[in-house]
């Protein structure tokens, strides 16, 4: 027969913060499949970078480049600023940062909303740049179409 081990609190502490833990781990994950979707960016920009020279769409181009460059570095600094957060949250898992539970709290928190920042950010600048070059696929079409 089974036992029914009683849940502590301590226990119920850990496990809230392996969910912590766990959210991390996505949260770079996430960040890592932008720096894939930002490379495919930067490439799609420079694949019709022709028909931007032909529009007056080339100055909107070079801001959208620089602002996935920005967002890149922002990223990376992220990325890094979680991968720490991550550490200490398996130290506080080890009972190794016990007094300092609350100030990782907020920590996560205030990492949660640069987070969801940064990936709010990434799509804006995504939806832009899809629209922009559909709008030259759309123009080359026409083109095409007339000749």
């Amino acid at each position: 027969m089974k036992k029914n081990v009683p849940i502590t609190k301590n226990s119920q502490i850990k496990s809230s913060i392996i969910e912590l833990k766990n959210e991390t781990s996505e949260w770079i994950s996430e960040i890592k499949f932008i720096y894939i979707e930002q490379d495919f960016l930067e490439e799609l920009l420079a694949e019709h970078v022709m028909g931007l020279c032909k529009t007056n769409n080339y100055s909107q181009a070079k801001l959208f480049l620089k602002g996935i460059t920005h967002e890149r570095k922002l990223g990376k600094l992220l990325e890094e600023e979680i991968r720490n957060h991550n550490v200490n949250l398996a130290l506080l898992i080890e009972n190794i940062y016990l007094k300092k539970e609350d100030s990782f709290r907020d920590k996560h928190k205030v990492l949660l909303s640069e987070v969801k920042n940064y990936i709010q950010n990434f799509k804006y600048i995504k939806e832009k740049v899809f629209e922009l070059v559909l709008q030259i696929m759309k123009s080359e079409k026409k083109k095409k179409l007339l000749l």
